[in-house]
């Protein structure tokens, strides 16, 4: 009280001061516990667990994002739906703190038989919450739910040689170690008198089963709260419905993995000890030293060990993004270069293509491409005979030349620079482009695959193609958008009619079709298969003409048809390189500034507003022609898909989160090329309802604006449109340069 007075009759900023240490001294501290996130964290890189601590401290591009990973995947509405499949008694999950959360759920355990959902549990300073805990007299199921798919016939948890926990679950297997670890001593400390046994599981989704119920996703709506978290609304009659399926078809199973956590948190598994996992400690040392390091908020004193996994770190902020939060990705590098370094040199994240061995390279001290030799990239996958262009192996050193400068390096490109940083192989294009038949055709897809199939007789991750647009480029140079499909019901299985659509776009003449990447074959095969095994009548016709413009492969041989789609993206590899533009990535997002930047032409041309009169568009009216060529302050090309209506405002991202959307894999393994916005925008329209448009921003007067499925459907067919129109560009810049 004496030091109160004291601040009051003297000078303002001791005031100041004594009151806020009076206030630091006796404010009760928010209590933290390591929980089953924390862990997660924690096994992802031990030092990001600090950051993770101190979210008011550091930048995290993941920090929202779940809204967006349950429109991806439908990890939402998985939980949603094993919680109805297990007869759920009680939901916790409006329980937010650590104590409420444990009373109620001790509570429950007295019954004889109960089924809770986020059961929760606190032993020390660990507290996890249980996705589904089945409680049997003293037996108790360990549930926890995934979004992931497995097949039971062919994955397996652990090695059997190895007894090393498989890499694609291992993150998953852990969690559920770590969970059933606390558990287990929770109950121990609390229930002395009493011997439970608990098992564990991991619910995921079953390829091996069909879904029996048409419009399983439309049960489950996704929403954001007045908080901005994302929120699962089912539907009035969801367990009405759900019992019309039988048991033996749920598309989510159970898995036992029991087995494989005792021998986790035994220490046992093969992985334990060694390449740096769990910074080679067994399972309960590392748990309590990273509980110990979390709950008292400290780093870890060792320096970080740096991986390729670095490159992608969450806690890194974008070059020249301003704000108040630190860079946790630059503390971690700052410990093994400097900062000079990271601002100018180009580091071998950015270095494309497979057979990289960015680990080792890191581990002997080796960050950025000026530090390579030629022995740290061994010659492969050389070009097959007479294909001209560059291969593989010669690519990373044309990137690498040009990133670095080195001019011993560009000597033996120096005869294919056609300006500074713009690599064009004028008489490989030339012959490539020679054998292709006019009229061409350019074709994008837009594709989804998520846990809870949509249709009748869909396995969980099978793919859905919703939409695909058509470019024609004729002989004469005359360019049109023919075509395009979006699939306006989506109650409806649509990749049956998208064939048929297709087909009628393309059968009018013998011309080439392009892609742009992988995606497009293996969709089409996708589908060839699910024919197979349908009754549509004229399925032998719509695989006739799959097999036309595709190649597969069949006991180990390869067919291609007569048609088989042209690859741009191979093109682009083998003939074309523009590092400030592209800086190792080929993705159509980045090549297309790439073209229009390096040519005079395209940026005469398309400067004047002729896309939609002289270039006829399904979607920019003859009477309303726009422009694509834009240029900023510094004479540079914008993006022309910045010319668009911002598709992340209408799904409620950032920018950045956009970004992240783009990168995403689906989880059957296709490459989304650059369709994960798309496809997150259809999830949108399947999951989300029309009056969701509150949350994002989408409509705000709905006598004036048009509705929310309205503009998320101009927005797909504009965004589809103009990624064929992107391989236009590209084919422009090739044709004009051939001249």
């Amino acid at each position: 009280m004496v030091l109160l007075k004291f601040g009051i009759t003297n000078f303002a900023g001791q005031e100041i001061f004594v009151i806020f240490a009076f206030n630091l001294l006796f404010k009760p501290m928010t209590e933290k516990l390591f929980t089953k996130s924390a862990f997660k964290v924690s096994l992802d890189c031990p030092w990001k667990l600090y950051y993770y601590r101190n979210p008011n401290l550091y930048f995290n591009a993941n920090a929202e994002n779940d809204f967006l990973e349950s429109l991806a995947q439908g990890g939402f509405q998985v939980g949603e739906l094993a919680k109805i499949y297990s007869h759920v008694d009680e939901d916790l999950k409006d329980i937010m703190d650590y104590d409420g959360s444990v009373r109620r759920t001790n509570e429950l355990m007295k019954r004889e038989n109960v089924c809770i959902a986020e059961a929760a549990f606190r032993w020390g300073n660990m507290f996890v919450r249980v996705d589904i805990l089945k409680k049997v007299g003293n037996h108790i199921s360990l549930i926890e739910v995934k979004a992931k798919s497995w097949d039971d016939t062919k994955d397996k948890f652990c090695s059997e040689k190895t007894r090393v926990v498989s890499s694609g679950v291992r993150s998953y297997v852990y969690d559920v170690a770590f969970q059933k670890y606390v558990v287990e001593g929770a109950l121990k400390e609390q229930y002395s008198d009493q011997c439970f046994k608990v098992e564990a599981f991991l619910m995921m989704a079953d390829k091996t089963k069909r879904a029996d119920i048409n419009g399983l996703n439309k049960l489950f709506k996704i929403e954001k709260d007045k908080n901005g978290r994302s929120k699962v609304v089912t539907a009035p009659d969801v367990v009405e419905v759900l019992n019309q399926g039988k048991p033996e078809n749920h598309v989510i199973t159970a898995f036992p993995v029991d087995g494989v956590c005792n021998a986790i948190i035994a220490g046992k598994t093969g992985e334990q000890g060694k390449d740096d996992w769990m910074l080679n400690l067994k399972f309960t040392e590392y748990v309590q030293l990273m509980a110990d390091k979390y709950c008292s908020n400290s780093r870890l004193s060792s320096a970080p060990l740096l991986s390729k996994t670095c490159f992608d770190c969450e806690y890194r902020k974008a070059k020249g993004q301003e704000d108040n939060l630190l860079d946790g990705w630059r503390e971690c590098w700052l410990k093994h270069t400097t900062n000079s370094n990271l601002e100018k040199l180009s580091p071998i994240a950015s270095l494309n293509g497979s057979g990289l061995n960015r680990d080792k390279w890191i581990k002997n001290g080796r960050y950025f491409m000026d530090e390579l030799t030629y022995d740290d990239i061994k010659e492969y996958d050389p070009r097959k005979a007479g294909e001209s262009g560059l291969d593989l192996y010669e690519r990373k050193w044309l990137q690498i030349s040009l990133e670095t400068g080195n001019e011993e390096l560009l000597e033996r490109f120096k005869d294919k620079i056609v300006s500074p940083g713009v690599y064009l192989d004028v008489e490989g294009l030339k012959e490539e482009m020679a054998t292709w038949k006019y009229p061409l055709h350019m074709i994008d897809f837009e594709t989804t695959a998520v846990a809870l199939p949509f249709y009748e007789g869909m396995k969980p991750y099978e793919q859905v193609a919703f939409q695909f647009s058509h470019h024609i480029i004729r002989e004469d140079g005359s360019i049109e958008h023919a075509g395009q499909y979006l699939n306006e019901d989506v109650n409806e299985f649509p990749n049956f009619e998208f064939v048929r659509r297709l087909k009628v776009q393309l059968e009018q003449d013998k011309g080439s079709v392009f892609r742009y990447a992988n995606h497009e074959n293996s969709i089409l095969n996708c589908i060839a298969e699910q024919l197979e095994s349908s009754k549509e009548k004229d399925k032998d016709e719509l695989i006739e003409f799959i097999r036309t413009i595709t190649h597969h492969k069949d006991n180990g041989v390869t067919y291609a048809g007569e048609r088989d789609m042209i690859d741009l993206l191979e093109l682009v590899k083998r003939f074309f390189y523009n590092v400030d533009e592209m800086h190792g990535s080929n993705s159509i997002k980045q090549v297309l500034p790439a073209v229009l930047n390096s040519s005079e032409y395209l940026k005469e041309k398309y400067a004047k507003p002729i896309y939609g009169s002289v270039i006829k568009s399904q979607n920019i009216p003859a009477d309303k022609p726009i422009a694509w060529i834009h240029m900023d302050e510094q004479d540079h090309v914008e993006s022309p898909y910045h010319l668009l209506d911002n598709i992340g405002n209408l799904l409620g991202v950032t920018e950045e989160e956009m970004k992240q959307m783009e990168m995403n894999d689906s989880d059957a393994d296709f490459q989304v090329a650059n369709g994960g916005a798309a496809l997150t925008a259809y999830n949108k329209l399947l999951f989300c309802s029309d009056e969701e448009n509150a949350s994002t921003g989408a409509i705000t007067e709905k006598s004036t604006v048009p509705s929310f499925s309205e503009a998320l459907r101009t927005a797909l067919l504009r965004y589809c449109e103009l990624d064929t129109m992107s391989m236009v560009f590209i084919w422009e810049y090739f044709k004009d340069n051939i001249k």
